[in-house]
């Protein structure tokens, strides 16, 4: 940065979304919208925020008054993202490993594991699964 040029300050969003498999769709639309999220940066976003949100919706059955929390922080440095919800029957480590179908969410965490530069799983009852990539 220049001499005398100022950083401009993170910006941090939430939006809530439904706990069905329309989320993901939503959620993508909101990213691809969000500035400082696009190129290759916007493809592993919005490929990644999927994959979280898939582990919240991939066995339950819709419910209108069930709700997501999708939080988007990009700052200078990285990108973060944060799904929030009702804690998966089947928790992430149980996932991570599975050797199922995709629709489990084994596939979409190994993809998560690999693709972003840190992620993880904080809370119990209301579960946050989180990742971030550099900028």
């Amino acid at each position: 940065m220049s001499p005398g040029a100022s950083a401009s300050p993170p910006s941090e969003r939430f939006v809530d979304l439904p706990a069905t498999a329309a989320a993901a769709g939503i959620a993508r639309r909101e990213l691809a919208a969000t500035p400082g999220i696009g190129g290759e940066l916007g493809y592993k976003v919005l490929l990644l925020a999927s994959e979280l949100i898939a582990v919240f919706v991939a066995d339950v059955e819709p419910r209108p008054d069930g709700v997501l929390r999708l939080s988007i922080r990009v700052s200078a440095e990285r990108v973060r993202i944060e799904v929030a919800g009702n804690t998966p029957e089947v928790s992430p480590d149980t996932l991570l490993h599975s050797h199922e179908t995709p629709s489990l969410g084994g596939m979409g965490l190994r993809i998560v594991e690999r693709m972003a530069d840190a992620w993880g799983v904080e809370g119990a009852g209301d579960a946050e699964l989180w990742f971030e990539l550099a900028r």
